[in-house]
């Protein structure tokens, strides 16, 4: 888990369009923060997983997961195994620096 993410996740705001995201993105992105990992820098649970932590259905968490990536939030990379098939999505969360200072994980992994 990283703390970095996890606190930057619950003090965003951001807007689509002109309405405020709901809280079920937000749960969303707040289920990606938890997952971050700080060695690796990204985030990678299943979209089952996710479903399964925030109660929401996988087709959901996928549109929500668009969502956050249309907003600038999130970054999805696709990655390959050493056979070349795919693996799973890693989500790499657009948290600030100034959040990542104060994360003593995030530093002792990441510099």
């Amino acid at each position: 888990m990283s703390i970095s993410a996890r606190n930057w996740a619950w003090d965003l705001r951001w807007k689509r369009g002109d309405v405020s995201a709901p809280m079920k993105e937000k749960i969303t992105l707040l289920c990606l923060a938890e997952h971050e990992n700080p060695e690796y820098g990204y985030a990678f649970p299943s979209h089952e997983r996710i479903a399964e932590r925030t109660g929401q259905s996988v087709r959901t968490v996928q549109t929500h997961i668009k969502m956050l990536v249309a907003c600038g939030v999130v970054t999805i990379e696709k990655r390959r195994g050493e056979s070349g098939k795919w693996l799973r999505n890693v989500y790499l969360l657009e948290v600030p620096d100034t959040y990542r200072q104060k994360d003593p994980e995030w530093i002792r992994w990441n510099g």
